[in-house]
């Protein structure tokens, strides 16, 4: 007689998809003293471990990490592998390490068995949150809402239980800040669901978020954050590694050759991801042009680059003129149009583009109040009639004319 067996005739990869492994992959190194010296923006996107200053202290558990996350290693193994190659690098048990922002000598505790098991759960539960986030993204067309629901604990924080079976939008403002885990240890996640499924659930109204003051003993900052989420948890680490990777592309544009800069900001004003975002499939913002450096400086913008975000795709939805691969007229009328400036009764500045030709293109910028980034904010067909009588108004300040 033939054996039989509980194994399957096929194997799943046992290693995490690929948005989880790409999201620990890019995180750069933080050195820190205390886990209060990082804020959770910065966790999102820079590895850090509470008292390692030491870099290849670092590199060691975050290639750990990476690897555990890769090829789905357990903690026992994970544990085991790493604990002497820490103990190698003088990163265990209790030791004297001065403290970087007192200058005090302290004893620390710096490696032990409890703090790699926190270290581990902490960063892989991360790690899959922030995958879970891409994905969620990418499929919220047809999966537009998420369930809160509580983890396997025996016993659960009372805000976290009280959140169990909360139904809302993926683009709920609730999830930029309680989207799980919400605090060490916490196991609690959420599902995405069918408009159908929510529906039979019951859609929830976007709750209050009630804020509470925490104190960074560190720092001495005084800051507010959700009650009931654990301080440094209060960010979804998905959402700031999305505006961490924007700013970051941002700056690569502003420090580039002129010329390369302009031909990469019109490639992405045609890019896969400007389609996405023009679909409502994603979330954030591209660069669509770049702001010559005379127009900045007056204007009053430390980045050249002219961001395209999903709110003006919204709004734009209904009444849009281009197709995706037609936003290059966005660059050509900042490049050789007239430019005015207007400061509107709230006080609001914008740089207003009129492009040549018979039926130009009105484009307007609006920069933000700390003046680090600027906004396409509309973008319509115009006369030359009506941009003669809007110059001849008084209201608008002429800086480039034909």
């Amino acid at each position: 007689m033939a054996e039989f067996t509980d194994k399957p005739g096929y194997a799943f990869n046992p290693g995490a998809p690929p948005e989880v492994a790409a999201f620990f992959r890019n995180k750069g190194l933080r050195p820190s003293f205390d886990w209060q010296d990082v804020e959770p923006e910065e966790h999102a996107v820079a590895f850090s471990v509470a008292k390692a200053m030491q870099v290849d202290v670092l590199e060691a558990i975050q290639g750990a990490l990476q690897e555990a996350i890769d090829e789905g290693i357990p903690y026992d193994q994970f544990a085991k592998e790493l604990r002497p190659r820490l103990r190698r690098l003088g990163w265990w048990g209790v030791k004297e390490q001065v403290d970087p922002i007192t200058g005090e000598v302290r004893k620390v505790r710096l490696g032990s068995p409890r703090r790699l098991k926190t270290i581990y759960r902490a960063n892989i539960r991360s790690a899959r949150a922030a995958g879970q986030w891409a994905r969620i993204q990418r499929t919220k067309d047809t999966l537009p809402y998420l369930v809160y629901l509580l983890g396997p604990s025996e016993h659960h924080r009372p805000h976290h239980q009280a959140k169990e079976g909360l139904v809302l939008p993926v683009d709920d403002p609730f999830w930029q800040s309680w989207y799980p885990p919400n605090g060490w240890g916490c196991k609690c996640h959420v599902r995405q669901i069918t408009r159908r499924e929510a529906e039979r659930r019951g859609i929830s109204d976007s709750p209050d978020i009630p804020m509470r003051e925490v104190f960074n003993r560190r720092t001495g900052e005084i800051k507010r954050i959700p009650s009931g989420i654990d301080p440094g948890w209060e960010m979804n680490p998905g959402l700031y590694r999305q505006r961490q990777m924007e700013r970051f592309l941002a700056g690569k544009l502003d420090a580039a050759d002129p010329a390369v800069a302009h031909a990469a900001a019109r490639d992405m004003a045609k890019s896969w991801r400007m389609r996405r975002i023009l679909e409502g499939s994603a979330n954030g913002s591209v660069p669509v042009a770049m702001l010559p450096p005379e127009l900045a400086e007056r204007f009053g913008v430390s980045s050249r680059v002219v961001l395209f975000s999903d709110q003006t795709a919204t709004k734009q939805a209904e009444r849009r003129i281009l197709q995706p691969d037609q936003y290059g007229v966005i660059a050509d009328a900042i490049e050789t149009g007239e430019v005015a400036f207007e400061k509107n009764t709230l006080g609001a500045h914008r740089l207003i583009f009129e492009s040549q030709g018979d039926e130009p293109w009105r484009i307007t910028l609006k920069r933000t109040v700390a003046g680090d980034e600027m906004y396409l904010v509309s973008l319509y067909r115009s006369t030359r009639a009506k941009w003669s009588k809007r110059k001849a108004s008084g209201r608008i300040e002429l800086w480039r004319e034909w």
